[in-house]
């Protein structure tokens, strides 16, 4: 019973110094990640408006899916309006997205990316293996060029040729970010 509660607390005392020492990690890198964002966005804010000053925040009721997270009127040093920044996020199944879109008298200027964590391979292997147990390690390829996997585009019918959709993480990934643009959009001409 002793060695337990010895080996018990050595264990303990690990687990605490460990806790310790992340958090020690975590005040000391914080500004310096916070810092590095800040410049980030800022300098998203000079790509999408070359004579950005400063900006400010804008109160506007959110979009019907909640892409919108901001919206911020921006200022070049003189004051004058250069038109809006919408920083807008969105998840899928494949991961998330976070762009900045600058618009200008009505209209989409640019489009920034902050954040990009899709991953579509890793969400391909995962389906593959659980659909296909047989298919274990890899991911099924099919190679369109040799003989056997040949398909005779004429032994489809032109129904059964537009009927089929093709989708994958770069579909998703761009169908998520014209859907994050259009939400801005559609704020803009209300």
């Amino acid at each position: 019973m002793k060695r337990y509660a010895y080996v018990s607390l050595i264990l303990g005392a690990i687990a605490l110094v460990c806790a310790t020492l992340i958090a020690l990690m975590n005040m000391l890198t914080r500004p310096i990640i916070e810092k590095s964002d800040e410049e980030k966005i800022k300098e998203t804010y000079t790509k999408i408006f070359m004579d950005y000053d400063s900006s400010q925040s804008v109160d506007f009721i959110k979009d019907e899916k909640g892409y919108i997270k901001e919206k911020r009127i921006v200022y070049d040093k003189n004051h004058n309006s250069l038109g809006y920044i919408y920083t807008t996020s969105g998840k899928n199944a494949y991961g998330e997205i976070s762009l900045m879109i600058g618009i200008f008298d009505g209209n989409v200027l640019d489009v920034e990316f902050l954040v990009n964590t899709e991953s579509f391979q890793d969400t391909v292997n995962s389906h593959v293996k659980n659909k296909y147990p047989s298919s274990k390690e890899n991911v099924i390829e099919i190679n369109i060029y040799g003989k056997e996997d040949r398909m005779d585009i004429n032994a489809l019918s032109k129904e059964e040729i537009n009927n089929i959709d093709v989708k994958c993480g770069a579909t998703f990934g761009a169908t998520l970010v014209k859907q994050m643009v259009l939400a801005v959009v559609e704020e803009e001409a209300l």
